[in-house]
């Protein structure tokens, strides 16, 4: 991920030669030097130099391909990060970009100040294929309904991340809007949510998880996450779709907020039900083991709430109608997209390619 120190040495034409290579990557999978420079008002020589220094920050792979006869590149992930952090800091989403305070395989989130001096999480989304084959049904449902629209997926790379920001930053703002107990949303780029930052004991860092505590009274908070669970449903019109003690903050005051909602199911989808009792399932099983306490039955908690789920479905069925052609294409396409790249990635674990073996030199006099 771009961090303090290395967007320092990014500067706008960099920057501009990212932007480059992004759009031209929707059309190769290695962006040939010739392509980049009909796209900048840059010299081969300047062209070059800068490829090698972006090569160097981690950025892009930059090397000879035999194929093209020539020198190109590839955005790696870390590109994409800097170019939607570049964007957000000059939209003034944030002014100073901090430090790392999660990093998982589904998401890297970074802390970061406003010019109001305030606190605000960054979340950068990832592709990690156990989390897709999970949720890709769902999330190709809910991505076209944000959208409205299908998604178009670039022949070269997998772009889940973008598509569960989209649907993480709508969820967010519709909670948020009817008053529930969830970060308030505040720009998105690209496949990064920037949103307000629930705060534990230090400034800057995030509260702590329900699943790292001991809370004074378990009964009363399963209480209220089941009641507020309840309403995001049946109000909210949302199935959180991985709901547990790992995404419940919990603040010094005792304030429960609910995160994490990239997998998040429209209730209309025909998987909401199944999901919504497995959500319930989930957090009273753990006020169980970790508490010892007598907790509701889950199936009975679920089924104070399947009428009115039912109901909702019912009434939304059109519309679930209405998107569900466009959400199978995109499946079909995220599919393929990812047999594709990780097709790709399969063969170069087997043993370098030609390609790879070809890395720019340092003195870097590849062709123009």
């Amino acid at each position: 991920m771009a961090g303090d120190n290395e967007a320092t040495e990014v500067d706008k034409r960099d920057i501009a030669l990212l932007r480059a290579l992004e759009g031209l990557s929707r059309a190769f999978e290695w962006v040939p030097e010739d392509k980049l420079l009909e796209r900048l008002p840059m010299d081969y020589s300047e062209l070059a130099t800068r490829l090698e220094k972006l090569d160097s920050l981690g950025l892009i792979d930059y090397r000879y391909i035999p194929t093209y006869q020539t020198y190109a590149a590839r955005m790696k992930e870390r590109a994409y990060d800097t170019l939607a952090l570049w964007d957000m800091k000059k939209h003034d989403v944030y002014e100073r970009l901090g430090t790392i305070i999660g990093e998982g395989k589904e998401a890297t989130i970074v802390n970061a100040k406003d010019p109001e001096d305030e606190w605000v999480a960054i979340k950068l989304h990832r592709y990690h294929a156990p989390e897709f084959r999970r949720i890709k049904k769902t999330l190709a449902y809910a991505a076209v309904k944000v959208r409205g629209e299908e998604l178009r997926v670039d022949d070269h790379r997998i772009d889940v991340p973008r598509a569960k920001a989209q649907v993480e930053m709508k969820v967010l703002q519709r909670l948020h809007s009817k008053g529930f107990p969830v970060p308030g949303p505040r720009a998105i780029n690209r496949h990064a949510v920037a949103m307000d930052m629930i705060e534990g004991h230090a400034p800057g860092i995030p509260a702590p998880l329900l699943a790292k505590i001991k809370v004074k009274n378990p009964e009363e908070a399963l209480e209220v996450i089941l009641e507020d669970y309840r309403e995001i449903v049946l109000e909210g019109h949302y199935v959180h779709g991985d709901f547990s003690e790992h995404n419940i903050l919990v603040t010094p005051d005792g304030e429960l907020y609910y995160v994490d909602w990239p997998q998040a199911v429209p209730i209309e989808h025909p998987s909401a039900p199944k999901l919504c009792y497995r959500d319930l399932k989930n957090v009273i099983e753990h006020f169980r083991r970790k508490y010892r306490i007598r907790v509701p039955d889950p199936k009975e908690v679920y089924d104070e709430i399947a009428d009115d789920l039912q109901s909702l479905m019912e009434e939304k069925k059109e519309e679930y109608e209405r998107h569900k052609k466009a959400a199978e294409r995109t499946l079909e396409r995220f599919e393929e997209s990812v047999e594709r790249v990780e097709g790709k990635r399969e063969g170069r674990k087997a043993g370098p390619t030609e390609d790879e073996e070809d890395r720019v030199p340092g003195g870097g006099d590849g062709g123009g």
